[in-house]
């Protein structure tokens, strides 16, 4: 295999995952019908792969297993009507398993003692990660509580406007109308912010550890 590839493939090597997950993001949005959410949780069925062998996840054969059926399983429910109890049910389904990645990444990436590119793509797709995280949460609270949580109404995956607050741009063209969504818009900025302040601050602790060894 050319060396030039080595970082998309086997463990620490986080190109596959961040390509699946970036398909995700760019799939999602793009349609006020149900098959955008049905893509997007298939490709993180793709993700969830991709991280078990970025991150050892699939050593453990039943946590291998739990997070396999709930990854398929989810990605069936969210095919049903957008306000039908499967599809949050289903997105719940999506967030979690995505959590699980997140966290195998970012002990991977940490546990890194050199900045090459498999750390950085690590990086990206953890920070990735967390706004299509918080984007099928937002889903799912369209089924939780009556009357739309976003205004306007976000049918599909709303990963624009959880990528808006992730990154605070606040562009206010979508906003959200339920105090509880409020809370997690707000959590979510916080939760970015901090992401990147430690993260950088690790990366650039590791690339002076690299250049000094050297």
């Amino acid at each position: 295999m050319p060396s030039n590839r080595k970082w998309m493939f086997g463990v620490d090597r986080f190109g596959t995952l961040l390509f699946f997950l970036l398909f995700a993001f760019l799939i999602s949005d793009s349609s006020v019908s149900s098959w955008p959410n049905v893509v997007g949780s298939a490709a993180n069925v793709g993700a969830l792969i991709a991280g078990f062998a970025a991150t050892r996840l699939g050593e453990n054969r039943l946590r291998l297993g739990v997070l396999a059926a709930i990854g398929v399983t989810s990605a069936v429910l969210v095919g049903f009507d957008e306000a039908a109890i499967p599809l949050t049910i289903g997105a719940f389904g999506q967030a979690i398993v995505l959590f699980a990645i997140l966290l195998a990444v970012v002990r991977r990436v940490l546990s890194h003692e050199r900045v090459g590119m498999p750390t950085i793509a690590g990086a990206i797709a953890a920070y990735v990660l967390i706004g299509l995280i918080f984007a099928w949460i937002y889903l799912a609270m369209r089924g939780l509580f009556e009357g739309p949580v976003l205004d306007p109404d976000v049918a599909s995956l709303p990963t624009y406007y959880s990528f808006e607050v992730l990154t605070t741009l606040g562009f206010g063209d979508i906003t959200p109308v339920n105090d509880f969504v409020q809370r997690l818009t707000a959590l979510e900025a916080m939760a970015g912010q901090i992401f990147l302040a430690t993260l950088v601050a690790r990366l650039v602790a590791m690339y002076g550890s690299s250049a000094r060894s050297q």
